[in-house]
């Protein structure tokens, strides 16, 4: 009797010692990356969001070359595009063939143009 209620100890100890490896490695990890993710997108993302807002609702220069917007923002060019794509602009070619970004309500994109569409 004492050797059957030792081996369901040990197996009971080690499904514990599974899940509880599982958790940790997996799901622990997890939870860490989202929590950091979200303190950086209110601590840097959502400020420079703003900022982009602000900058491409300008009345008066509503279009912007992706330099410009990266040197205002303080980011590189792939998480300044990212961040232009989650307030909702959009990517236009400008007249000297850079690349240039417009909000979406400005320059809807049923308005775009064959030079938009170019060659490719």
């Amino acid at each position: 009797m004492e050797l059957m209620i030792a081996i369901a100890g040990g197996f009971a100890g080690g499904v514990l010692g599974v899940i509880g490896t599982i958790f940790s490695s997996y799901y622990g990890p997890r939870k860490m990356e989202e929590w950091r993710e979200k303190r950086k997108a209110e601590k840097w993302d959502n400020p420079r969001k703003e900022l982009l807002l602000k900058i491409l609702s300008d009345p008066e220069r509503q279009l912007r070359s992706i330099e410009t917007l990266c040197r205002i923002s303080g980011t590189n060019g792939e998480e300044c595009r990212r961040l232009l794509i989650e307030i909702e602009a959009r990517g236009i070619r400008l007249k000297d063939n850079r690349e240039g970004w417009v909000l979406i309500k400005n320059k809807p994109l049923s308005e775009i143009t064959e030079d938009e569409i170019g060659n490719d």
